[in-house]
Order: C-alpha cells, then sequence, then structure tokens
C-alpha cells in the first residue's frame, strides 16, 4: 500500500464537495458544443425544456465571443425576449462563466443576503432582478476588502491551493453555497 496523504485526500475531497474540478472545465469550454452544455446543465441544475435551452446556448455563445458587449442586464433581457422567463440565476452562471469575477445570483445567494425578487408584471421583476444583482455586486465587492472578506480567500487558498488561481468571487461563492442558512 502506498503513502497516505491526508492533506492531499482532503483537499480533493473539499474541491470536489464545491465541484470545483468541473468548474474548471466548465470555465475553459465552449458553450456552443455539447460536452459543454451537459456539464454546464448538471454542474448548475439547467432542468429547462430543449427549445429554451436552445435559446440561452445561442445566446452563450454570442455572449462567449463579445463579452464586452454582455452585461447581467442584457443577458437578463435577450433571455426573456425569447424564452419568455424571467431567469436571473441563469443569466449570472451564463456571466460569471464569461466572467469569473462576476457573481452567481441563486437561492443561497440570496438568503444569505436577505435578498428576495418581487414585481407585479415582467418588466418590473425585470427591473427588481437588474437591481438585486447590482446589490449582489456590491456586497461581494465590500465582502472582499473587508477583514473577514479577506480572511476567507486566505483560508480558501491555504486549503485549497490548486485552487488559488480561481476567482476570489468564485471562492465566496463556494463558501456561500456550503453556509446554506
Amino acid at each position: 500500500m502506498g503513502k497516505i496523504d491526508a492533506t492531499k485526500i482532503l483537499e480533493e475531497a473539499l474541491s470536489r464537495s464545491f465541484g470545483l474540478p468541473r468548474y474548471i472545465e466548465i470555465m475553459a469550454g465552449n458553450p456552443n458544443k455539447s460536452e459543454f452544455q451537459r456539464m454546464f446543465n448538471g454542474y448548475y441544475k439547467v432542468r429547462r425544456n430543449e427549445d429554451w435551452q436552445k435559446e440561452y446556448y445561442a445566446i452563450f455563445t454570442e455572449a462567449k465571443k463579445n463579452p464586452e458587449n454582455y452585461t447581467f442586464e442584457r443577458i437578463l433581457r435577450k433571455l426573456h425576449e425569447k424564452t419568455g422567463m424571467i431567469e436571473a440565476s441563469f443569466s449570472s452562471k451564463m456571466l460569471a462563466t464569461i466572467d469569473p469575477s462576476k457573481p452567481i445570483w441563486d437561492q443561497y445567494v440570496l438568503k444569505n443576503l436577505g435578498l428576495q425578487l418581487k414585481g407585479k408584471d415582467a418588466e418590473s421583476k425585470l427591473k427588481n432582478a437588474i437591481d438585486l444583482y447590482s446589490k449582489i455586486e456590491d456586497w461581494y465587492n465590500s465582502y472582499l476588502n473587508s477583514s473577514e472578506g479577506k480572511e476567507n480567500i486566505r483560508v480558501f487558498d491555504l486549503m485549497l491551493p490548486d485552487y488559488a488561481a480561481i476567482s476570489n468571487i468564485k471562492k465566496i461563492d463556494c463558501l456561500l453555497w456550503a453556509h446554506r442558512v
């Protein structure tokens, strides 16, 4: 039997629990390829029909080619125009895959930050989603500059040195996802 390296075993187990090996693959992938779409769908639990996915990945492919032209609002509105759905979470996941310095919107982030999507009609929901995403971005910026944020980044890098190169936003996203309130 070979040597048992507890540090490496625990680092690998922790990285798998956060889905980091798959995340690295997704970040390097091409949204126009079926393998990427399968991985992305699994990682982010995309459970939409084929027509929705066709529209989503068409927008994704265009956004990846021209990232400077795509913001959260543009993706959100374009996806709404094509599908009729207000997809704040999936819009943010697309954006964060194109630009890893952007945060992800998911139920755990919203709960941890005490935010909730509201609105009586589509336009008010879209405007509220854009406002909430801005608040999420502001929170991340503030948190990453706080002593707690800096300490959590230091600990993350210490415990997961093979993933020190991922964005600090993603590191905190992993912690928020694991800290389910």
